[in-house]
């Protein structure tokens, strides 16, 4: 009874994410003129619209490599291309999973241990470790925008704010790589504080959590995991190319924006797409699947008022870029899931 009622509540989170993320697109339709960005989409060209989804394919095979790259640090015997697969159908659960990115490293690593027959908690160490440096090149890239926006101020942005912003995120990514780089005991200070405070309040109603959280358990696995994650991280070299390797996806994620708002007649500075791209993975934490609506909102927004582009023609643009970003990774991720199940049963057979 327990495991339907689990499985019940999650199909309505499913269900209600879905309807706030159609919800959210039809009411930026309805804000907009709908006939303007069906004309805009109408006359998009072709070839631009290929090149932005060849970019965002680009992108996922970018940063499955950072994540193989890192999972080899663990056991070089690992087959990349099974890996990537992987990557992909961990991708496609945290694309139609409201709250999916959230627990991205999770996701990824479970469909990958699962698939490689692997003990989760060191795959969970180096993919956590992989997630970790696509986010840093995230930052990264949102930066060189911010660079750029700054040296040719051509937006909406003022000089001041532009100037804070890359001060906040230069302090922010600073102090956050010293605490993994030299810290990292801090972080399992940290979790043990947390399980502790969630056994001393959620484990006096629940049994389960009490004997999950209790203090033994919680630090045999911290311990666990870092030494894991040391053993994922420990060659330098190793690092480098998995964070070169997880900048030029972002690069290229953020030139499939600048691309698919070409294709329907939009530009926009290369160097706010790369600041746009990265910065719009906030909204990808709230409730709806992948970012599913409030990122389409928030871009126009963004785009609209920054530089001047006519909403019905941003919102077009930016369409294009969610079709080639989040449909045809969702589709390809799709794919990944349904080979990896068809030959688990081939070999079970």
């Amino acid at each position: 009874m327990a495991t339907v009622s689990k499985e019940r509540a999650g199909y309505g989170r499913l269900l209600a994410g879905g309807a706030l993320a159609f919800a959210l697109l039809v009411g930026l339709v309805l804000s907009l003129d709908a006939a303007a960005i069906l004309d805009a989409l109408a006359t998009a060209d072709p070839p631009l619209v290929a090149l932005a989804a060849a970019l965002s394919l680009l992108a996922q095979l970018c940063w499955s490599l950072t994540t193989t790259t890192i999972l080899a640090g663990v056991d070089a015997s690992l087959p990349t291309r099974r890996i990537q697969l992987g990557y992909l159908s961990g991708t496609f659960g945290k694309q139609v999973l409201p709250l999916g990115n959230a627990g991205g490293s999770a996701i990824l690593a479970y469909v990958i241990s699962e698939d490689l027959d692997r003990r989760f908690r060191d795959v969970f160490a180096a993919v956590t470790a992989s997630e970790l440096l696509v986010f840093a090149g995230s930052v990264g890239v949102a930066i060189i925008g911010l660079i750029a926006v700054l040296l040719n101020p051509y937006s909406g942005l003022p000089t001041t704010l532009v100037l804070a912003l890359l001060t906040a995120i230069v302090l922010v990514t600073v102090v956050t790589g010293a605490v993994v780089a030299y810290r990292i005991h801090v972080v399992a200070t940290v979790v043990e504080r947390v399980a502790w405070l969630l056994r001393a309040t959620l484990g006096t109603v629940s049994v389960r959590v009490h004997r999950s959280l209790a203090p033994g358990r919680v630090r045999s696995g911290t311990e666990s995991f870092l030494a894991a994650f040391g053993t994922a991280t420990g060659e330098t070299r190793r690092l480098v190319v998995a964070a070169t390797v997880a900048v030029l996806g972002w690069l290229a994620f953020s030139a499939a924006l600048y691309v698919g708002l070409l294709a329907v007649g939009a530009s926009i500075p290369l160097g706010l797409a790369l600041f746009l791209t990265p910065a719009a993975g906030v909204v990808t934490l709230l409730p709806t699947p992948g970012g599913l609506g409030s990122t389409e909102i928030g871009l126009t927004a963004a785009i609209s008022l920054l530089v001047a582009t006519p909403p019905a023609v941003a919102a077009a643009g930016v369409i294009v870029f969610r079709l080639v970003t989040y449909w045809l990774v969702v589709a390809a991720g799709g794919l990944a899931s349904l080979y990896l199940s068809a030959t688990v049963w081939h070999a079970l057979d």
